[in-house]
Parts: structure tokens; C-alpha cells; sequence
């Protein structure tokens, strides 16, 4: 697994004219970034030369490591990424929180890869769209099997409603 940084020199590119292209493959069976896990990254990009540094544009695929929001079950959430970033060089014209070009010609996309990532996840994902969840009572993955507790089917701060209606005689009032 590699763990971190998606570095890519592009130092060439730096000595090249604005306009200057190259295309780049990747393929990581595994990479983590940050609290991400990513399986099965594969994708393309093309690297800019600009005035104003190097501009990545392409496209991501992976299956991204969630908890189900749920039962909490580890899940891989098939996951897409446009990617779409300009990398500043050298460094000292970025404008702050913006992504760099370091000295040695390095660009890190496993922070953008991160961001986007974040972007592109469903806000409460799911394991499956029938998940049970887990008991409030014990904490028993209801997928897995049903527990043994005891549910009341009333909140208890709505009891006192439960009394009034198991005291009605039915007639309206």
C-alpha cells in the first residue's frame, strides 16, 4: 500500500515552454491518504506548463474505503474524480491554501486527491440501502442477526400520549 503522497515530478515541465504537455497513467492496487482509503485508484491526467506553474486536469476512479453511517461496516463506495488544479511555481506566488510545485519539481496530488474525494462521497453513504443498522440497546449489527433485546415500541417521553390514547373510549370529543 502506499501511504500519503501521490508525488509526480514534473520538473521537466518546469524547463519547458508554457503550452508544453505531458499524459500520465496511474494505477495503485491500494493508497491511503490521510484517514482514505483507496482501492483500485486508476486514472489519467495531463500535466500544463503555464505562465504561473503546472495545470493537472483528468479524471480518477477508485473504491473508497467508508463507514456505513448505520451499522458502521468498513464499505468501498465506488468513488469518481475530476480533477481540474493549478500547481503554483515556484512557490512564493501561490496565494495562500493554494496547491505548489516544491524545489525539486515535485507535485503531491494525494492532498487534492483527498479533497476531492471528500467531494465525492455521498454525505451519509450507506452499506447496502436496506441496512439495519445496529440495536440501540446492545449494539448487535442487525444484518448480521437479530438480537435478544427487549424493545418498547413507545418513546418513553411520549408515554404520557400513550396513556391518553389507551384511555380514550373513541368517541370524538
Amino acid at each position: 500500500m502506499v501511504n500519503g503522497h501521490m508525488r509526480f515530478n514534473v520538473g521537466y515541465l518546469l524547463e519547458s515552454p508554457p503550452g508544453t504537455k505531458s499524459d500520465i497513467e496511474v494505477e495503485f492496487p491500494r493508497l491511503r491518504v490521510d484517514e482514505f482509503n483507496f482501492k483500485e485508484l486508476t486514472g489519467k491526467f495531463r500535466a500544463t506548463r503555464t505562465g504561473e506553474g503546472i495545470f493537472f486536469e483528468g479524471r480518477f476512479e477508485t473504491l473508497t474505503a467508508v463507514d456505513c453511517v448505520r451499522c458502521l461496516t468498513e464499505t468501498f463506495f465506488p468513488t469518481e474524480m475530476i480533477m481540474e488544479e493549478l500547481f503554483y511555481y515556484p512557490a512564493s506566488t501561490a496565494p495562500p491554501g493554494e496547491y505548489v510545485v516544491d524545489r525539486d519539481g515535485d507535485a503531491d496530488l494525494g492532498p487534492l486527491l483527498r479533497e476531492l474525494s471528500v467531494l465525492a462521497l455521498p454525505m451519509q453513504p450507506l452499506c447496502r440501502p436496506d441496512c439495519q443498522g445496529l440495536c440501540p440497546e446492545c449494539g448487535e449489527n442487525l444484518n448480521e442477526r437479530a438480537c435478544a433485546c427487549k424493545r418498547d415500541e413507545i418513546d418513553p417521553r411520549l408515554a404520557v400520549l400513550q396513556q391518553l390514547i389507551d384511555n380514550d373510549d373513541g368517541g370524538d370529543n
